[in-house]
């Protein structure tokens, strides 16, 4: 089977062309992402319509360029899967009508994917002997995203704690707007952090208690005040290093509280739900400390630990093609079917689209 997949959900064009058989498991033959960074740069953000203009042009060329290096055309494929939702949606519109105009042309069915179910999945595009097994704890965390997401099966997916504000990856991008770093802000934060003494401020969690909701909203807050107060004290060479590493500190201990806390539940009440595997993955799963921690809380509760492999943390189409595939095997083949594929045409996107309805469609 090959799958050719396409992602638009934010700021990066992205295509992947993945081929599987049952000897050779999936193999992703070409990938390409178009990176707007330096395009918002100036504006300190990602700026809605500048991006979605954007995926106009970057489209044609990326896909085109991942065709090539995969030695196929479009008439080659058995399936062309399209991120759908959740992000941006005139970037999502640009991305799902031109995937609608490729399948129109070829008659190659469409499928559209759900970007959070991707993210859940990465993990499995690395070597079989470092990826998960079912059942897998996933904590999802990226710039628009934190969710700890329960998953049996590819299709199940019962998310156990979830931001009720802020995502892990927003917090880091505005704290580090507030400490006057570089965009993109999250990478910028964490290369501070590396130099800096991250006890020397301390920052309240938010929701501790509250066992199935993350809070990041106020740390932003926070962190500007403990900026004033320092400031008024005096000059102080090492306030950014050490702000950042303070407040790389707060959010990781965040996320490994509600994770640790999800862990102790099941051992104490319901084993039933114990995962085999603790996956990290999004954008926000590329750091570094990140990553260590979450290895010795897997190490601590014996659960394998599979974190999804750095290229495929932040938005890629290698994982849309994953999520397609999975799909496909798990449902017998269900999408390709023509009852399934009348539909197609008539598919909208969901800017909001919670992960556990990753398999229903909006249709217009």
């Amino acid at each position: 089977m090959k799958i050719l997949a396409i992602e638009s959900s934010c700021d990066e064009s992205a295509a992947a062309v993945l081929a599987y058989t049952e000897d050779t498991g999936a193999v992703i033959l070409a990938e390409n992402v178009s990176s707007q960074i330096e395009k918002h740069r100036p504006f300190g953000g990602v700026v809605p319509e500048l991006a979605a203009r954007e995926h106009i042009t970057n489209l044609p060329h990326v896909v085109g360029e991942t065709l090539q290096q995969s030695g196929l055309v479009v008439e080659d494929l058995d399936l062309i899967a399209v991120t759908a939702g959740p992000g941006l949606k005139g970037c999502l519109l640009v991305g799902l009508n031109f995937a609608k105009g490729l399948s129109f042309r070829s008659g190659v069915p469409l499928l559209p994917v759900n970007h959070l179910e991707g993210h859940l999945l990465a993990g499995f595009l690395a070597p079989e002997a470092e990826r998960p097994h079912y059942p897998v704890l996933s904590l999802l965390v990226s710039g628009g995203h934190s969710e700890l997401v329960y998953s049996s099966r590819p299709g199940d997916y019962q998310p156990v704690c979830r931001t009720r504000d802020d995502a892990a990856g927003e917090a880091f991008d505005k704290i580090a707007t507030l400490l006057g770093l570089p965009y993109p802000g999250g990478p910028e934060l964490s290369r501070a952090a590396a130099d800096g003494d991250g006890s020397r401020f301390h920052f309240v969690i938010g929701m501790k208690d509250v066992a199935d909701a993350f809070s990041f909203s106020g740390l932003k807050t926070s962190v500007m005040q403990a900026c004033a107060t320092a400031q008024r004290q005096g000059d102080d060479e090492r306030l950014v290093v050490d702000m950042a590493a303070s407040a790389e500190r707060a959010i990781i201990d965040a996320l490994l509280l509600k994770t640790e806390g999800f862990l102790l539940r099941q051992l104490e009440t319901n084993t039933s739900m114990m995962p085999a595997s603790l996956q990290i993955t999004g954008g926000v799963a590329a750091n570094r400390l990140l990553r260590e921690e979450f290895s010795t809380l897997a190490r601590e509760f014996s659960v394998r630990f599979s974190p999804a492999p750095l290229k495929w943390c932040t938005d890629n189409a290698a994982m849309i093609a994953y999520a397609a595939l999975a799909r496909v095997l798990e449902t017998g083949g269900e999408v390709l079917s023509e009852k399934f594929q009348e539909l197609t045409p008539r598919v909208d996107v969901r800017s909001r689209w919670r992960v556990e309805n990753a398999w229903e469609m909006e249709v217009i």
